[in-house]
């Protein structure tokens, strides 16, 4: 891969295959990023301008960056995420319900105000309104 430096302080140098379209920037302080699908002529105006910070933000970086390309994420390691959240989320639900599948509150312990009765020197709870 050959790097062309560029005049800029925060693009340090970028690369580009016109065979398969992919562009690659180093910047100073963060790690490489890679563009595909970048035209040929895109590449060729970001090295020849005086500005190349003011392009690359405005040709470049809102489109065409292919995130974390350098570890792909498939759709069983989202499968398995989503199955440990909807675990832990039953088990919060189970451990709420008492042994006979109720809730510990009842409708009857509610008042008209929208509060508990208040049992053996509690305070009342506070209504969600």
């Amino acid at each position: 891969m050959n790097w062309v430096p560029l005049n800029s302080k925060q693009i340090r140098a970028v690369s580009y295959d016109p065979g398969t379209q992919v562009l690659h920037a180093k910047f100073a302080g963060r790690r490489p990023v890679r563009h595909v699908g970048v035209p040929p002529h895109i590449y060729d105006n970001l090295v020849e301008t005086s500005d190349p910070e003011f392009y690359y933000k405005y040709y470049l970086e809102p489109s065409r960056v292919q995130t974390g390309w350098w570890r792909k994420a498939n759709l069983s390691s989202h499968a398995v995420k989503l199955l440990i959240i909807l675990v832990g989320a039953l088990v919060i639900t189970a451990t709420a319900l008492e042994e006979n599948g109720e809730l510990p509150i009842h409708l009857s312990e509610i008042t008209e105000a929208g509060t508990t009765s208040p049992a053996s020197g509690q305070r009342p709870a506070v209504s969600p309104q």
